[in-house]
């Protein structure tokens, strides 16, 4: 894979004569046409800055007032720093609620925008902004510019540095520098605001390296200084760098290891002298607790097996598991050497759920995510979110959402039409993946070779920690990615055409 991601690209510059001559020619109103369908898809499905409250929100606006007293990432209730970061900053410039919705939909249309310049860039043809334009209306994605979550914004990032990577690929060597040093600090800003993204900065900075090779010290130097500024982001502003203030901050990743692998964890006789070891004479209630967690809502995540949020929000699991100090980092180190006995111990039962994880997402990667008409919104945490600003000496904002659903996009008024598109689009991707290693085995189309590579391995970077971490099963974890879903099969019906097209000829 990475001999053909890194393949040189001889016929670059026969390619951009070509685009060049295309723009010129029959291919201009074509062209035209596809970034008027593009911008009005855009214009058409910006909406109202309302606000929507989940289940996340009051963590992450707890987490923005802290930091933005504390004058440092601080995080609450096992976020990560980024977005709360991100609120912090707009509350410190006198922006609220809304000004954070406007921001987010102006990130999603910057998006969609370097998205298709880097397909026209990537293909000289304006068929490879049809995806795009998919991309734009796809309800799964306009859903998060209104909900207050990391996720819109962590696609933004990580789409921009898939995209920078891509763009390296079309132009001269300075620029590709340049283009490559975006991409990493993108990559680090993504795995600030989700700490699944982690493997991104490293796959942009090992791809980009090979990308860029350069040749003299000023570009040398451009990728040192883009590579020191990504790692001194990550030091302080991702998880490794950020300050937990509560318990649940401090047992988050170790107790969602933990959580996430029940099955393992039960089935393992070393798991469980481990939970005895730590619980000691509440070893027998906490056996308890966990059966009863791992039988609880069964149906709820198909693929894991289980529902494990019921042991995540189990707080009394805490207390069973800590030392005697009875402290949060006494029992994250309990979790941690639980999980880890239990995958020493069932080494082959990991890695089928990890194999089983990754193959659910390449089955749904473009996933019919978020297909309703509008947003389904619950108020149940609106009042805590205005408690959690007063209490923080902030004036309560209006929180408006009692005058209905917050209202998605155009596909998501035809929901069963919309479901079989983007089901159909997934099935595609899947057929682009596979075409993609036949052609790298034939070790033929350099430039396709080089740019879909560049998609596959980002994509995978993205959810390889979620297989290996959390679940799929939850749809939306792969809804960043689907950006990257939209050019890989711009690159794919391009190269499919001209192949196409060539055989003819032939």
């Amino acid at each position: 894979m990475w001999t053909a991601i890194v393949r040189s690209d001889r016929d670059a510059p026969a390619r951009t004569a070509g685009g060049v001559a295309s723009l010129g020619g029959v291919g201009f109103p074509w062209a035209v046409l596809a970034w008027a369908a593009l911008l009005a898809a855009i214009a058409v499905s910006f909406g109202p800055a309302v606000p929507v409250i989940w289940g996340d929100t009051p963590s992450f606006v707890e987490s923005a007032l802290r930091t933005l007293e504390a004058g440092r990432p601080t995080v609450a209730g096992g976020r990560d720093p980024g977005y709360p970061a991100f609120l912090a900053v707009t509350f410190a410039f006198g922006g609220d609620l809304g000004t954070v919705v406007w921001l987010q939909q102006a990130a999603w249309a910057v998006l969609m925008l370097a998205l298709a310049a880097t397909a026209q860039a990537a293909t000289c043809n304006a068929g490879g902004l049809v995806p795009i334009i998919f991309v734009a209306t796809y309800p799964g994605l306009l859903l998060f510019r209104n909900v207050l979550t990391a996720d819109l914004l962590f696609a933004v990032f990580l789409n921009l540095a898939m995209a920078g990577l891509v763009v390296a690929t079309c132009v001269g060597k300075t620029a590709r520098c340049y283009a490559v040093a975006a991409s990493v600090l993108c990559a680090a800003l993504a795995a600030c605001f989700r700490s699944q993204g982690v493997l991104v900065p490293i796959v942009a900075i090992l791809v980009g390296i090979r990308l860029a090779r350069p040749d003299t010290f000023a570009r040398l130097g451009v990728i040192a200084l883009s590579v020191a500024a990504a790692v001194a982001l990550l030091a302080a502003g991702s998880r490794f760098g950020a300050s937990d203030s509560d318990q649940a901050s401090a047992v988050f990743v170790p107790k969602t290891l933990f959580c996430n692998h029940l099955n393992i964890v039960l089935a393992s006789d070393a798991a469980r002298r481990e939970i005895a070891s730590a619980a000691g004479d509440r070893a027998d209630a906490t056996m308890d607790r966990l059966a009863a967690d791992f039988a609880a809502k069964p149906d709820r995540w198909p693929v894991l097996g289980f529902f494990g949020d019921a042991c995540l929000f189990d707080a009394a699991l805490d207390r069973d598991v800590a030392d005697d100090g009875g402290n949060a980092v006494g029992a994250a180190a309990a979790y941690r050497r639980i999980f880890l006995a239990a995958v020493r111990d069932r080494p082959l039962a990991y890695a089928g759920k990890f194999v089983h994880q990754m193959a659910y997402g390449v089955s749904v990667a473009w996933p019919p995510y978020g297909l309703d008409p509008a947003i389904p919104v619950s108020t149940d945490d609106v009042p805590l979110v205005s408690d959690i600003m007063m209490r923080h000496g902030r004036a309560a904002q209006p929180i408006d959402l009692q005058g209905g659903s917050v209202r998605i996009g155009l596909l998501s008024d035809l929901p069963g039409v919309s479901a079989h598109l983007f089901e159909a689009l997934s099935i595609a991707f899947v057929i682009a993946v596979i075409f993609w290693t036949v052609t790298a085995v034939w070790r033929r189309r350099s430039r396709f070779l080089t740019r879909a590579g560049i998609v596959i391995v980002m994509w995978v970077a993205s959810i390889v920690t979620a297989a290996g971490a959390h679940t799929l099963d939850v749809s939306r974890y792969l809804v960043p990615a689907v950006p990257m879903v939209g050019l890989m099969l711009s690159l794919f019906a391009v190269e499919l055409i001209e192949t196409i097209a060539f055989l003819r000829r032939s």
